[in-house]
């Protein structure tokens, strides 16, 4: 039985993405909170949530892989559901059906009997919550259940891309950009993240962590083998746990602390009980963002040395193709064609990483100053 005030979070080994090991894997993260049954119920439309980042392949560690998609989706049916999967891809730009294709989710979804959603060609409701103006596409408030399927990522503006970081997706289109323009600061865009989750709360999270990212993600890391898959029906626990596994200190990351003083979850570590045989995992060597430090580095000692402490975008020339991607993105249009390619203009860059996580040639990099270097 629950303690008010705590949370359970299952994690398990899972070496493989074979559907047979997920299965088994998934069904044991499950068995703490009562199988898919306690989540879905018979003629439920449920959503499945997955992290779409971009048009990549799922060898990249940039996306959910398929797998786990098309193995919880068969579990919803046992349980009665109707799956569907919906996502609103950063690279949606290009065209959503490339992303599709490219992640594997079309060929998965036709041999599953799928449905993919464009959250971009399906409308959206605006909800007023204060300062925040969300708008939240309309396949996921019309869902009877949204199971949410993140991928275990660093991320160089929030530091994780974990469950309740996945749910910006459900922001369609451009609304996403208009959000990094309005809320630049990574503990804005993090509070601003935590008040979407508050609307779209998940009934239950299953993080892919087979083959996660680690360095400088959400796309242009490193893919890891961590051979994990987390369960909870709390993405703040969740992300509490998954973040001490890999190194960090869960009140560093700004989307669980805010979202555990909100009370939407819990993120206080010694309120979290740990179930299943990877339960007390700690990945020694994890490579973290190059530009931790920085983000770590105390307010006022911060403010003495900025002039020393600095990162830029920089896009490599040599890697950039021309494709737009980053001119397209760009919230607060800071990146100019430069003959055949772009080129970042520091004056006025909010430093959002949109230009970074997006790019698919890996062309926009973090350069440090020599001091930033030291610290991070």
């Amino acid at each position: 039985m629950k303690r008010a005030g705590s949370s359970t979070v299952s994690l398990n080994r899972c070496a493989a993405y074979d559907i047979d090991v997920l299965r088994r894997v998934i069904l044991e993260g499950l068995a703490p909170f009562g199988g898919m049954s306690a989540f879905v119920s018979s003629g439920d439309r449920v959503l499945l949530k997955p992290n779409l980042l971009s048009a990549k392949d799922p060898s990249r560690a940039i996306t959910t892989h398929p797998h786990i998609v098309e193995t919880v989706a068969a579990l919803v049916r046992e349980a009665g559901g109707e799956p569907f999967v919906g996502d609103s891809p950063g690279g949606a730009i290009r065209g959503i059906e490339r992303v599709w294709e490219n992640t594997l989710m079309s060929e998965m979804a036709e041999r599953a009997g799928l449905e993919l959603v464009n959250f971009e060609a399906s409308g959206s409701e605006e909800i007023d919550a204060g300062k925040y103006r969300l708008y939240i596409a309309r396949p996921v408030i019309e869902a009877d259940v949204v199971i949410n399927l993140p991928k275990l990522k660093t991320h160089t503006l929030t530091l994780l891309t974990g469950a309740v970081k996945n749910m910006f997706g459900v922001i369609p289109g451009f609304r996403k950009a208009e959000m990094h323009k309005i809320f630049p600061k990574p503990s804005e865009f993090a509070a601003m993240l935590v008040e979407l989750y508050s609307h779209v709360k998940p009934s239950v999270n299953i993080m892919d962590a087979v083959l996660s990212m680690e360095g400088n993600g959400p796309s242009s890391g490193v893919p890891r083998e961590t051979g994990l898959i987390a369960v909870s029906d709390d993405a703040v626990a969740l992300d509490a746990v998954i973040s001490g596994v890999i190194g960090f200190q869960p009140e560093k990351i700004d989307t669980t602390r805010i979202a555990g003083e909100r009370g939407l979850g819990v993120s206080e570590r010694q309120s979290i009980e740990v179930t299943g045989d990877a339960a007390g995992t700690v990945i020694e060597d994890y490579d973290l963002p190059s530009n931790l430090g920085i983000r770590l580095i105390p307010g006022p000692l911060a403010r003495m040395v900025a002039p020393l402490v600095w990162l830029k975008l920089v896009i490599d020339e040599d890697r950039c193709t021309g494709c737009e991607m980053c001119y397209k993105s760009c919230p607060v249009k800071t990146i100019v064609p430069d003959g055949e390619i772009f080129r970042v203009v520091h004056d006025g860059c909010v430093q959002c990483m949109c230009c970074h996580e997006l790019c698919p040639e890996n062309a926009v990099e973090i350069k440090l100053s020599w001091l930033a270097r030291k610290w991070s």
